[in-house]
């Protein structure tokens, strides 16, 4: 009688995005670090992250190829991914999430220089968005099912300040081990394997 080992092999190929995401993480920061070596100013984490926030380099023109109009096979997933993400931390009018500030263990999201109580994508995303479909609408772009306005300046910072409160609660760990949780990281892990692949 020949025995099977497919299920068992089979639920050991589920890819753990928890760690996954932490090892890219490593990638990412000894990427950054790189990038930035002859700034001395640089000296932790949250300054490296403004950095990259708050001003152009090679991270955020990746962001908006990927983001605007580029239909390779990478952005189209990038978006895809992007969209998950924006409608599980979007507020009210779509997935009633967001970041929220963590003094005890001074988990606490940052934008424009500034301590916030908490971060989504809400503002960002056309008040009608659920009404709205197939239209040209102007200063917005059509992600997926999502209507998100078409301003890298105000959209990238944002992106980036969600990835690192997702790595930040993860290490940390404030971020409950749920199927939920597992999801957002896969998308997180997705968007940021695709923008450092050529970088790193």
């Amino acid at each position: 009688m020949a025995i099977s080992n497919s299920k068992e092999w089979y639920n050991k190929s589920e890819i753990d995005y928890f760690s996954a995401f932490l090892k890219l993480w490593l990638a990412f920061n000894a990427f950054y670090k790189r990038l930035y070596q002859h700034n001395a100013s640089l000296n932790n984490d949250r300054k490296f992250i403004e950095e990259i926030k708050n001003n152009n380099n090679i991270v955020k023109t990746k962001f908006e190829e990927y983001f605007t109009n580029s239909q390779s096979s990478q952005a189209i997933e990038f978006r895809f991914y992007l969209s998950e993400f924006i409608r599980k931390y979007s507020g009210v009018r779509s997935g009633n999430k967001s970041i929220k500030k963590d003094d005890s263990i001074s988990l606490k999201p940052q934008m424009n220089g500034r301590v916030v109580d908490e971060i989504d994508f809400s503002s960002f995303i056309h008040s009608r968005n659920n009404s709205l479909k197939n239209k040209n609408i102007r200063g917005f772009i059509k992600i997926e099912h999502i209507y998100i306005k078409d301003d890298i300046n105000l959209i990238f910072p944002f992106f980036i300040e969600m990835l690192y409160m997702m790595r930040n609660s993860l290490v940390h760990g404030t971020m409950e081990p749920t199927d939920e949780n597992h999801q957002s990281i896969k998308c997180c892990y997705i968007m940021l394997r695709i923008l450092i692949k050529d970088l790193v």
